[in-house]
């Protein structure tokens, strides 16, 4: 241990010595009862005990990488917030350091992912959904740190996932507009490159084939960000010939914007269009017309998340695959079709 003059002074004063007689103990000078130099010894024993005490406890907790592609607004998602919200609020509760990672999809490479455990010391990683996840999964698993996904279920058979029926929520969806006599249908989402997108799409459609439907109708929007996307796909609604009756939207905020341009050109539901979004939000629910919606766990979906994380970290059993129950709430956006005839209010120029 290194002594400073404030040390001695400490030590000094437990001892109830003089600075100067602590200063001569320690150079090992004679002439000081036995019993004054095995206190003084003992004390600074005890200092020296108490100073990596205290270090070890401000020393820098363990950190835990949560990686998301980028894109437009991405933040600004219900279904990213609420997420992230709960992954952070879980990692810092158990005393860990959530370290969040952001890159657009394209620059997710194996050699990025391993910079980064490299540079952010991680003991785990959580990666909520993005498609180049799945092809780097074998480097990923060669890494030496537990990774957990969320969402994505394909390509992740090696690790461990948390996820959805994204198929069975798109099969839902279609049956349930089918039921209320809709057969004109339009699905509005982001890009179809995405797993979960794509999953929701292939459910909707197969349950409309076998309904009697045809699938090759359906009126489809992918988007690769929030941006305009919304207010584009409202004008080409607006001017189709024949327009959808019913709508599948598989982002709520992107559900937000959708209404808002809509409700501008003179078209609301359930009168003129049914509308179901995936993805629940507080807002949907309080628009003037709240949205019917198929809702995921979002919140929960991060807890077992951290909570698989931490067992994976502890060498306990973990399952690989957790699969989450969704749930159809239904609201005052959807009702039976009523084929309409209004006419779309011109923008004003």
């Amino acid at each position: 241990m290194v002594l400073t003059n404030a040390t001695i002074r400490q030590v000094a004063e437990r001892a109830k010595v003089s600075t100067a007689t602590v200063s001569r103990i320690l150079n090992g000078k004679s002439g000081h009862r036995a019993a004054t130099v095995e206190s003084v010894r003992r004390i600074v024993s005890e200092i020296d005990r108490e100073a990596s005490q205290a270090a070890a406890a401000v020393r820098a907790p363990e950190c835990i990488g949560i990686a998301m592609a980028s894109y437009t607004d991405f933040l600004n998602t219900s279904y990213n917030s609420t997420l992230l919200t709960a992954i952070m609020e879980s990692l810092t509760t158990e005393g860990f350091v959530a370290q969040l990672i952001t890159r657009k999809p394209e620059q997710m490479n194996a050699d990025f992912f391993r910079n980064c455990i490299r540079a952010y010391r991680l003991k785990g990683l959580i990666i909520p959904e993005f498609d180049t996840s799945y092809r780097v999964s074998r480097e990923l698993n060669s890494f030496g740190i537990p990774i957990v996904s969320i969402g994505n279920l394909n390509g992740s058979e090696s690790r461990c996932c948390i996820f959805v029926d994204d198929p069975a929520a798109g099969r839902d969806a279609a049956t349930y507009l089918w039921s209320l006599g809709h057969r004109r249908f339009g699905f509005i989402g982001m890009s179809h490159y995405d797993i979960s997108q794509r999953q929701r799409l292939t459910g909707f459609s197969e349950a409309i084939r076998e309904a009697g439907g045809r699938p090759e109708r359906i009126w489809t929007k992918e988007f690769r960000d929030l941006g305009d996307s919304a207010t584009l796909a409202a004008l080409e609604f607006a001017r189709l010939p024949e327009r959808p009756t019913a709508l599948f939207s598989t982002n709520s905020f992107m559900t937000q914007k959708l209404l808002a341009e809509l409700h501008r050109l003179g078209l609301r539901p359930p009168g003129d269009f049914s509308i179901i979004s995936f993805e629940e939000s507080n807002e949907l629910q309080y628009l003037p017309t709240p949205v019917t919606v198929i809702a995921q766990p979002t919140r929960q979906m991060g807890f077992k998340a951290v909570e698989l994380l931490f067992r994976l970290l502890r060498g306990q059993p973990a399952e690989r695959q957790l699969q989450l129950d969704y749930a159809l709430n239904i609201r005052e956006s959807t009702g039976p079709c009523h084929i309409h005839a209004k006419p779309v209010r011109e923008e004003t120029k």
